[in-house]
């Protein structure tokens, strides 16, 4: 590539990618930052331990509807559009807790708020497809992915400083409010699609229409599977099954780490926002790392798979260690973060390599949204739940260390058919 061309290339990257990096950024910011107020929370509201599990997951009740309906939406109305009016809307939800006065109302903002994420992730992918080629593509989703603990990582000491000084509805109004500034950001700065980009070069324009319309030209068979179809592989409900362990493993914990370490000893709030956040920052290179290693070696299962087992272990590990230790506790904690979000650019990559076209497109879809709900909900409620009936965390964290290794296990257990796997290795080698 000359230094034209890669001049070229170069603008879509720092325009598109830094855009949904901090949109997505904001609306995870926005999902977990309850974690933190939730002690406060509890004590002014009046929750029971399950009352705020199931706050923390009911969010994902109103995800599933939208997300879901996001295939529906972002074709129909373009992805820029989808995520604008989605950045309103959780902007919104977001303020609005900030004014809950019941478990109640608590319950029905969460449920709003989830509704109002859901059609991003889909609206997302569909966008970074319109701009990057598939040979550019995991990279593009691999940086997006890192919103995740970006996200998280910067929820723990904000919302401690916020809290230190104020009250969790302030925190809440406060936190609520860039999705609103960022929604004006995101009309300017992303072009409704390259032909109407006015800093792209023709050369380059025409270079991702041919690219575009030769990925529709391999594919061969036009459009998708019905749910049925989907349903009779026994490849999905194992996907399936590992992904919603994984995701109750990564819920149930980092929405109720905040408490656990606030429940463990005298840190102020404060502190426990800095050390909520060590796992995320820890997730970022490991992140980076897997998806590189993974594209490198054309692997996905194992690179999938031994994250989960070794999130399970390291939770184990974490909560059994003797009373009082803390600091042994986040070092255990934040090794279990570096591996936290391996498996999440991977597994959906695995599905489509694994998968025929016709079927992983549906399938992803299925996996995502079933997935979420099983983890977001069960996980967080389970937590508050066993705390309630155990008295503490070592229950309930022991559950989700053995649901990491369960997970681990049933994605270790995937295999590809043999003219998949010729098909994968042959694009790898392209």
């Amino acid at each position: 590539m000359n230094a034209e061309a890669a001049r070229m290339t170069g603008k879509r990257w720092a325009r598109i990618v830094p855009a949904v990096l901090l949109m997505y950024t904001i609306s995870y910011f926005d999902r977990v930052n309850i974690g933190l107020a939730l002690p406060s929370m509890s004590h002014d509201l009046g929750l029971s331990p399950g009352a705020a599990g199931l706050a923390g997951g009911i969010f994902f009740w109103g995800y599933l509807v939208t997300f879901l309906a996001a295939g529906w939406l972002a074709p129909r109305f373009g992805p820029r559009r989808t995520v604008l009016w989605s950045l309103v809307a959780w902007g919104f939800a977001a303020m609005l807790t900030g004014f809950v006065r019941s478990e109640g109302d608590l319950l029905a903002v969460r449920l709003l708020l989830g509704a109002a994420e859901g059609p991003v992730w889909a609206s997302t992918a569909m966008l970074l497809s319109q701009w990057f080629l598939k040979p550019e593509r995991a990279r593009a989703f691999g940086l997006w992915n890192l919103c995740i603990p970006v996200g998280a990582l910067l929820a723990g000491p904000i919302s401690g400083m916020i809290l230190a000084h104020s009250s969790w509805r302030t925190m809440f109004v406060v936190e609520g409010l860039p999705a609103w500034v960022w929604a004006v950001g995101w009309w300017m700065v992303v072009p409704r699609s390259p032909e109407t980009a006015p800093w792209l070069g023709s050369e380059e324009r025409e270079r991702l229409r041919a690219g575009l319309a030769a990925e529709l030209a391999e594919h061969g068979r036009q459009g998708h599977d019905g749910l049925a179809a989907v349903l009779r592989h026994p490849i999905v409900w194992a996907l399936l099954g590992g992904f919603s362990l994984i995701n109750m493993v990564s819920y149930g914990f980092t929405l109720w780490l905040p408490s656990a370490l606030k429940a463990a000893g005298t840190l102020s709030i404060s502190e426990v926002g800095w050390l909520s956040a060590l796992p995320y920052a820890a997730a970022i290179p490991g992140l980076l790392l897997v998806t590189r290693s993974s594209d490198r070696w054309g692997e996905r299962r194992m690179h999938a798979s031994v994250p989960m087992v070794i999130i399970g272990a390291l939770l184990l590990a974490g909560v059994h260690l003797d009373h009082g230790s803390i600091v042994a506790e986040m070092v255990l904690f934040t090794a279990m973060g570096f591996f936290l979000y391996m498996y999440l650019p991977i597994i959906f990559t695995f599905a489509t390599e694994i998968l025929p076209h016709h079927t992983a497109i549906p399938a992803v879809a299925f996996i995502g949204g079933i997935g979420n709900l099983f983890g977001g909900f069960v996980g967080p409620t389970m937590v508050g739940w066993l705390r309630g009936v155990s008295g503490g965390f070592v229950v309930p964290f022991t559950v989700l260390g053995i649901g990491g290794i369960l997970g681990g296990v049933l994605i270790l257990a995937v295999r590809r058919k043999p003219q998949h796997e010729a098909t994968a290795l042959a694009s790898l080698r392209s």
